[in-house]
């Protein structure tokens, strides 16, 4: 490994997460962050990381992007327009990718302006393309209530004007790419459509 990595690595993830998954970065710290992503990229030690997809394997949170996406958000966003145009506050972002079944899933954590606190999942399945590419195929959202308490979730249903109590979900049906530009044990870096830069730590199990 290159002496200077871990230390742009530390650097980076440390710059990353004073943006708050870059809701809060500047033009300033978007420019170092980027200069550090692609000195990282320069020494990535996994040469073709889709060969080596135990690597990829895992629960990984959202450090950083350049996607766009904003903190006050609605679930019709979210979920591709699918879900009720619900204003949420978005909190953490995740994502978790296993080899069995090939499955790729984001997990958009939020809360609602009552406090209560739910989760958007968007699930889809990847196939590898070349050394570096995986191209995703997104099937289904949902979004559910994360918290055990009886109370909030009847106002969390109420909320999303739903009756019920099963998850409220709908079918997708379109695709994406995201190419794997660094690989490690921990950190993940990867540029998607329009040169979107995506930073990644390796996280426990989501619960």
């Amino acid at each position: 490994m290159d002496r200077q990595l871990p230390d742009l690595q530390r650097e980076l993830i440390s710059i990353c997460e004073s943006t708050n998954l870059g809701f809060n970065s500047t033009s300033e710290l978007k420019e170092q962050i980027e200069t550090l992503a692609e000195r990282i990229e320069t020494l990535n030690p996994t040469n073709e990381p889709t060969n080596q997809m135990e690597l990829v394997q895992g629960h990984w949170q959202l450090l950083y992007s350049t996607f766009g996406l904003e903190r006050e958000a609605t679930l019709e966003r979210l979920s591709f327009g699918k879900l009720p145009n619900v204003s949420v506050t978005v909190t953490n972002i995740f994502q978790d990718i296993y080899t069995d079944g090939q499955q790729y899933t984001n997990i958009v954590e939020f809360a609602l302006d009552s406090g209560i606190k739910g989760q958007v999942v968007v699930v889809g399945c990847y196939t590898v393309e070349g050394s570096q590419r995986l191209n995703i195929d997104f099937l289904e959202t949902y979004v559910e209530n994360t918290s055990t308490n009886l109370t909030e979730s009847v106002l969390f249903m109420k909320t999303l004007g739903m009756d019920g109590k099963s998850n409220l979900k709908s079918t997708l049906s379109f695709n994406g790419w995201s190419d794997i530009t660094y690989l490690d044990e921990d950190l993940r870096l990867m540029r998607g459509n329009n040169q979107n830069l995506y930073v990644l730590k390796k996280v426990g199990k989501h619960n």
